[in-house]
């Protein structure tokens, strides 16, 4: 492939919201996955990057709109793949899954679909925005108990409207359970800083904020989310630790500036 032809591929997927997925990323999310699986699903899966970091033993699961990129996946040990649209055509449906990984496009357009996985939220996600549908899906496909760790632009934790809602509800479900603030230049193609979404059917009582660029993280009550108005901003809940700054004795400044203006008074008199 030329280089011409490489830029312009990169340009329509910048437009459509698709990054190349780093082995670093893979290799992140694959630690929010407790254990070791039976069964993987990955809703967008692409090449199969976030796929390959799981052992060979583990069934993968793994549906694509690009038939080319599917092809790569399908040269995965013990892996299973589906062609289609993820919201018109979804494959494995009546499945659920234990372990879910997933870099969904990030804010695309999307045609609002009135089906089982979006009638339990309290409104369909915006169609300017597929974001959350991706999310709704992802809970509509992961086992009681299960665990997912979604790459997300970091709108979805702070969006108003249709948006706003839809976080109050997967927060007042006690879906989420982790925010993992990722900092930015992660992909090749774009310096913009995401976050990695953990959630679990399981019960909780609070969530954990990181911000992985600071190395610093904060244990928050659904509470205190429910006071901030169930944002889920990082920064938010979490701050960067001072700078340290050089030891400030005031009473040594005041005598130097005292002993500077009486030698500059001592110079203009002689």
């Amino acid at each position: 492939m030329t280089v011409h032809t490489m830029k312009g591929l990169r340009e329509q997927f910048k437009a459509v919201g698709k990054f190349h997925t780093p082995p670093e990323l893979a290799l992140l999310l694959r630690t929010f996955i407790p254990g070791e699986p039976a069964r993987v699903y990955d809703p967008t899966c692409g090449a199969g990057a976030l796929l390959s970091v799981f052992p060979d033993s583990v069934a993968k699961f793994g549906q694509d709109i690009d038939a080319a990129a599917l092809a790569d996946a399908e040269l995965l040990p013990n892996f299973t793949g589906a062609l289609g649209d993820l919201f018109t055509e979804p494959a494995w449906v009546d499945e659920r899954f234990e372990a879910i990984v997933a870099n969904p496009p990030f804010s695309v357009k999307w045609e609002p679909q009135a089906d089982e996985r979006f009638m339990y939220a309290p409104t369909v996600p915006t169609a300017s925005r597929a974001d959350f549908a991706f999310l709704l899906h992802i809970v509509h496909m992961l086992a009681d108990g299960g665990t997912a760790a979604v790459l997300s632009f970091p709108g979805v934790c702070y969006r108003m409207g249709r948006e706003g809602q839809l976080r109050e509800w997967l927060v007042r479900q006690q879906l989420v359970h982790e925010v993992n603030l990722i900092p930015g230049d992660t992909f090749v193609d774009t310096s913009i800083a995401t976050v990695v979404l953990v959630l679990r059917k399981a019960p909780t009582d609070s969530i954990l904020f990181s911000d992985r660029e600071h190395d610093v993280e904060r244990r928050v009550p659904l509470t205190d989310v429910e006071a901030n108005n169930f944002t889920l901003s990082v920064t938010t809940y979490v701050q960067p630790p001072e700078p340290e700054r050089e030891p400030f004795d005031p009473w040594e400044v005041e005598q130097a500036a005292r002993r500077g203006a009486c030698r500059q008074l001592r110079t203009e008199l002689t």
